[in-house]
């Protein structure tokens, strides 16, 4: 093997390991906040200037974003998953992504009444690489499809772009 191989050889191997700390820290993404873990969701996962993207409008700074989405959440049961990543190193610190993913999402009403949504979609991300880590900066999620139940601002099998 020439030097010029193994450094080639060298370099695809980081490139792997850094596709794989990124899909590991999105799964973290997604069990952390199914289980309303907020503070390892905002601790290992996200960058401080995290920017959200979502059907709740652009947020910006992980603390507002936490304090938001915990407040959402609060008494919803939630499962998230994320599937088939399209995920591009864009530079020694930077990487890219494309995430099929879908989530259920059981939230309590006002009036006793459960709301239910299913959400299939994308989300569309940025990660950087940090002293701690691979870390989420951005993320957009978009839904293609929303089916819900008991909700009145969502139709049922309604499509959300």
């Amino acid at each position: 093997m020439t030097e010029g191989e193994l450094l080639q050889l060298q370099s695809d191997v980081r490139e792997l390991k850094d596709i794989e700390e990124i899909k590991r820290l999105r799964s973290r993404y997604f069990q952390y906040v199914d289980a309303q873990d907020w503070t390892r969701w905002a601790e290992e996962i996200l960058t401080e200037d995290f920017y959200f993207d979502s059907d709740a409008g652009v947020l910006q700074g992980r603390d507002a974003i936490v304090a938001y989405i915990s407040k959402a959440l609060e008494g919803a049961q939630t499962v998230h998953h994320g599937h088939t990543p399209d995920i591009a190193i864009t530079g020694p610190e930077t990487a890219t992504a494309v995430w099929a993913m879908n989530d259920y999402v059981t939230m309590p009403g006002a009036d006793q009444t459960t709301y239910v949504i299913r959400g299939y979609g994308y989300y569309r991300d940025e990660y950087v690489r940090t002293p701690s880590g691979w870390r989420l900066k951005k993320s957009a999620m978009s839904r293609l499809r929303v089916d819900a139940e008991g909700v009145p601002h969502f139709a049922a099998s309604s499509d959300q772009q």
